[in-house]
């Protein structure tokens, strides 16, 4: 019964704590006069990753005096790092009458995708009840929505590759993925080959910016030599300080509405390569 006595008092404690603005308000709480009552569910809350192309989420808030319907704003604040980025939105809150949760909704559009961010949401102290917890912090990112435009095609005429590879496209954005387009060559390869690789990139990502297409270095599935400590991969030009310049990225681009080219150089770490930079028709990929 002991037991019992004493957590009967610390629950009473706790009501009261929840329910209650500050020592000197308690009248006005229940009065439902100045303070909502506010708090977060915990401090610290869990993950979210959002989609590129709508980087909106809610997150959930309680209040422990229901009476009467309750608004306000939170504030919000995102940063990765120490930098903090402007533009992150939170909605305002809204309680009905004897409603004792709801949720805000955050955009936090000014985050880049594949890069976290720590985003802090703070309830005002008039409107957090004692002991609310005022603060809560999560971890945010932004990742792109792939959707398949179907099989296209991909033809890299430095390797004699051709393949018949699927297309995907990012919602929202003109950014692409050619999937696994080496594979067909690599587990088919001329039985002259020695320099087949065991394995070859999962894919090629490209997007454009200004006019021009831009693409992350990927695996072509050989090796100089037949040496697997060589791995041949096709780079961009920007990747190499001497040719990190516009005038040297023009041939990767839109050739058609359908047909993109790509100019890469053929690099093996430490040991250089064939620098096809500034020829035309060196990678093709037919859209679907």
């Amino acid at each position: 019964m002991r037991i019992n006595k004493i957590l009967f008092g610390f629950a009473i404690v706790v009501a009261a704590l929840f329910t209650s603005c500050n020592k000197d308000n308690e009248g006005a709480i229940y009065n439902n006069q100045g303070c909502a009552g506010l708090s977060f569910t915990a401090s610290t809350l869990s993950s979210v990753e959002v989609p590129a192309s709508n980087p909106v989420f809610d997150v959930e808030i309680v209040r422990g005096n229901t009476v009467g319907a309750a608004s306000g704003n939170l504030t919000a604040t995102l940063k990765v790092g120490d930098k903090e980025l402007p533009g992150v939105t939170v909605s305002g809150y809204n309680f009905a009458d004897g409603q004792n949760s709801t949720t805000v909704s955050v955009n936090v559009s000014p985050l880049e995708v594949g890069v976290v961010g720590s985003l802090t949401l703070t309830i005002a102290d008039a409107d957090a009840s004692v002991g609310a917890i005022k603060s809560a912090t999560m971890k945010v990112s932004k990742a792109y929505e792939w959707e398949s435009l179907g099989k296209g095609a991909f033809v890299d005429n430095f390797f004699g590759f051709v393949s018949e590879p699927e297309i995907m496209k990012a919602k929202g954005y003109d950014r692409y993925r050619v999937m696994a387009p080496c594979e067909a060559y690599r587990l088919n390869p001329d039985p002259s080959d020695t320099w087949v690789a065991s394995w070859s990139a999962p894919y090629i990502e490209l997007w454009v910016e200004d006019g021009l297409v831009f693409f992350d270095e990927w695996f072509t599935g050989q090796n100089y030599d037949g040496d697997k400590t060589a791995p041949i991969y096709a780079y961009h030009p920007s990747a190499f300080s001497d040719l990190n310049s516009p005038e040297f990225w023009q041939h990767s681009k839109f050739l058609s509405d359908k047909v993109i080219q790509l100019a890469p150089y053929y690099y093996i770490d430490g040991l250089g390569g064939w620098n096809q930079t500034q020829k035309d028709g060196i990678v093709l990929i037919q859209l679907p």
